[in-house]
């Protein structure tokens, strides 16, 4: 077996008996402009073998790339998890031999196997995956968070892994809702805990090779605590004895007669271009720039501003207003809290204009300019250009997310034999609600991304055909 490192998550495994490519990702930026790989590489699709088994594993941008599968041949066979919408896009791509999986279930061949194994998370169907042939067992964690039943059932079965590719970043997602810098101290010694369980000959951290760029840039030094080298480095404090590597875009790891082999820069399909991992370093005391517009699709103003005009005045607020009537259990949430919610929308040349909904108990008011009553106990601070996107399904969340920046304080204080207790309230941000669950069509939103996707992918290359 031969494992190629592409660069992120995307792997070549090289098996006895078929070629398997997982989550491809050719090309950079990618999740719409957002992120490059890190370390910066080069690949060259058209030096790939014939690809037997395409793979994805989940639906998150950085795996499933739809430009990069329109490059795969057809005739590959393809295996994702249950997600309609993975299944949706790879039959408006050609794929005809898809096989929509559910984790723990064995996928054998005369000469090797293929195991998804499951993630312990609720809001993503997911898996890793286990490749075996006579050569030895590989495990690619992905994103998957592994329980200890999950790692108990793995090593039962196939007795060892002789190479892991650990999930290891941890990277610091909440940042995006609260701001919070905290240091993900759990989810490092769970990752660290999970390694060590599974105890594999050998062990690279992966499937976070990339970083932030463009407008985004600045989130680079708080959304990666977790370094390559420092995952490994508590690695080898807790477990000297384990053989632990960095693997950078380009390298080979060999199986063969129980030894495992490694061979930086090896491949011509991946070319690891610079070393730049040094650019995630985590600097909580890194200064957040302020908020602006800088409207990359250039939106005319006057169609910025009354999009968003209807869209908060009309689509929303009338959602809030039905709420109170229907009993809409987030409606229910702001009324019963009397949350003072403000959204306030910045326009490129730095005008910004303000939307609030001040609930009590009985209705709804919405103040379109600065109240001069409470200040708000929800804030939904986001770019026009960007909220435009999102409303038009042109821009997906994990683009606008770095566009937006939100706080809430809500709150009850409780009292019990003279102790006073502040309890917050983690209510769903309204706006966000609004766009990804109540909105009209919201429910197709994500399919109507992946149809665009799909036709521009078709009309930009020729796709490769057998």
């Amino acid at each position: 077996m031969k494992v190629t490192l592409l660069g992120h998550a995307s792997i070549l495994v090289e098996l006895d008996g078929g070629t398997c490519l997982m989550d491809p990702v050719f090309s950079d930026p990618f999740e719409e402009g957002a992120v490059v790989s890190c370390p910066k590489r080069t690949v060259y699709p058209d030096r790939l073998p014939p690809i037997d088994i395409l793979i994805v594993s989940h639906r998150h941008p950085d795996h499933f790339h739809i430009p990069s599968l329109a490059r795969v041949s057809r005739d590959a066979d393809v295996i994702c998890p249950a997600d309609p919408l993975i299944v949706y896009a790879l039959e408006k791509l050609g794929f005809t031999h898809i096989h929509a999986v559910y984790p723990m279930g064995p996928i054998l061949s005369p000469d090797y196997e293929l195991y998804p194994t499951q993630s312990e998370s609720a809001t993503v169907k997911e898996f890793g995956m286990i490749f075996k042939d006579r050569t030895g067992t590989f495990w690619n964690q992905v994103d998957t968070f592994l329980s200890n039943e999950t790692i108990s059932v793995v090593k039962k079965r196939f007795g060892g892994i002789d190479l892991l590719f650990a999930m290891y970043a941890s990277q610091n997602l909440e940042f995006f809702e609260s701001r919070s810098t905290l240091f993900p101290y759990s989810q490092h010694g769970r990752n660290l805990e999970a390694a060590l369980l599974i105890d594999p000959k050998v062990v690279a951290p992966a499937s976070a090779g990339f970083r932030f760029c463009r407008d985004h840039a600045w989130l680079n030094p708080f959304l990666f605590p977790i370094s390559r080298d420092r995952f490994l480095s508590d690695l080898k404090n807790l477990r000297p004895d384990l053989d632990s590597r960095i693997i950078n875009p380009g390298d080979t790891i060999t199986l063969e007669n129980g030894q495992v082999s490694y061979q930086p820069g090896a491949s011509d399909i991946a070319v690891m271009e610079i070393e730049d991992s040094y650019r995630l370093q985590f600097d909580p005391t890194a200064p957040i720039p302020e908020l602006t517009d800088p409207n990359p699709d250039g939106y005319g103003h006057r169609h910025l501003t009354r999009s968003i005009a209807q869209f908060i005045t009309k689509g929303m607020a009338g959602y809030v207003k039905q709420g109170y009537q229907t009993g809409d259990k987030v409606v229910e949430l702001y009324r019963d809290h009397q949350v003072n919610y403000s959204i306030a929308i910045v326009f490129p040349q730095d005008e910004t204009r303000t939307y609030r909904f001040e609930f009590d108990e009985s209705d709804v008011r919405l103040v379109t300019g600065e109240s001069t009553g409470e200040p708000a106990d929800m804030i939904h601070r986001i770019a026009a250009s960007a909220l435009v996107g999102w409303m038009e399904y042109s821009k997906s969340f994990f683009y606008v997310r770095a566009y937006s920046r939100r706080s809430g304080t809500v709150y009850d204080v409780l009292e019990a034999e003279h102790n006073i207790k502040i309890q917050p309230k983690m209510l769903p941000d309204l706006l966000m609600h609004y766009l990804l669950n109540e909105s009209p069509r919201s429910n197709l939103a994500a399919k109507y991304q992946i149809d665009r996707e799909v036709r521009e992918a078709l009309a930009e290359g020729p796709a490769q055909r057998e």
